[in-house]
């Protein structure tokens, strides 16, 4: 039995990581035991797999049974105690479990090198976080290794779009660091060339109003902000093109639901998106941009408006997704790291 444990509530990585884990791990054959909060986002999706027991309870009462190393709460320390390996999904849950450092990893979503000084694994998303971690400390005593996330094959095929005007998707937290801004020149741009687009945001975050705000003062109507949606997938099947403009992203797993979707990626040059395009973004699926850079954001979408272009870009964007990103290939490396750690 694998045991994960986090303090995370939101949509987004750790909840995404936590059901890809868990498909994985299920395909070889292993149990997963995750400890929670019972207001986790992830929560409802876990529980509608086959492979998953959930523990869960406040915040406040988890953050409790950490500190008395869950000795009024048996069972989980049992399974604690008994589990084959333990993830850590949040860096300052590691103090708590050192006694276990000879089967524990960290994983490192965020790739910042905060905690990551211990004795046990640290488990890097991207090779970029993993080589400044070295960087950073040569000397360290952990076990460090990168293991990517991974992705489930989509089981419809995908063709060329039949859209009018193309369209653009993206999605992601209303926050800076999320690169919205240059989108919303870019679109400024191709709107005063007359080019035909029709760009949709997803998302919600402390920027809403603002991002809204310079939309409509400069009277833009080729792109808009919408909400979150609970089938992102099902956008992603009537866009033409996935574009991610942030300005740091650790490993977007936005990018690989995009591409399992058949979709080309336009993304500037971020941990993630080297890991999964490389030196040769288009031939893995992708055209990259500079940080802050809506000149290029607007070229990019103007050079994927070429039919042929698109489609040839669409395709390797899927077989990279489903080569090298899989949760097979997850799948196999969680089992060598488990074969190892033994």
């Amino acid at each position: 039995m694998i045991l994960s444990i986090t303090l995370d509530r939101k949509k987004g990585g750790i909840a995404n990581s936590l059901i890809s884990y868990s498909k994985a791990l299920d395909l070889i054959g292993e149990k997963h035991f995750i400890i929670l909060p019972n207001d986790a986002a992830a929560k409802d999706d876990l529980l509608n797999l086959p492979n998953v027991q959930i523990f869960s309870i406040t915040k406040s009462s988890l953050y409790f049974h950490l500190l008395t190393r869950f000795i009024f709460k048996r069972d989980c320390k049992k399974h604690i105690e008994d589990s084959k390996w333990i993830f850590i999904h949040n860096s300052r849950l590691i103090n708590f479990f050192n006694k276990y450092s000879f089967k524990l990893g960290m994983i490192n979503h965020s790739g910042k090198l905060r905690n990551t000084l211990h004795r046990a694994f640290n488990i890097f998303l991207t090779h970029a976080g993993y080589e400044r971690f070295i960087s950073h400390y040569p000397d360290n005593k952990s076990t460090n290794l990168v293991i990517p996330h991974g992705f489930e094959q989509l089981s419809e095929a995908f063709s060329l779009k039949k859209n009018k005007v193309l369209k653009v998707i993206s999605a992601g937290r209303f926050v800076t660091k999320k690169g919205f801004n240059d989108l919303i020149k870019a679109a400024k741009k191709l709107q005063r060339d007359n080019f035909p687009v029709q760009i949709e945001l997803f998302g919600s975050g402390p920027l809403e109003v603002e991002l809204r705000k310079k939309i409509n003062d400069q009277a833009l109507k080729n792109i808009r902000l919408i909400g979150w949606t609970e089938d992102l997938h099902n956008e992603f099947r009537k866009a033409d093109v996935f574009c991610i403009t942030s300005l740091e992203e650790p490993f977007g797993l936005i990018i690989g639901e995009a591409m399992m979707s058949g979709l080309p990626v336009i993304s500037t040059q971020t941990d993630g998106a080297m890991e999964i395009f490389g030196t040769e973004p288009e031939k893995k699926g992708a055209i990259y941009v500079d940080f802050s850079s809506p000149d290029e954001i607007k070229n990019a979408i103007q050079a994927l408006s070429n039919d042929e272009k698109r489609l040839l870009l669409a395709q390797n964007a899927h077989d990279n997704i489903n080569t090298n990103f899989s949760l097979e290939r997850l799948s196999r490396k969680l089992k060598d790291l488990f074969e190892y750690a033994d």
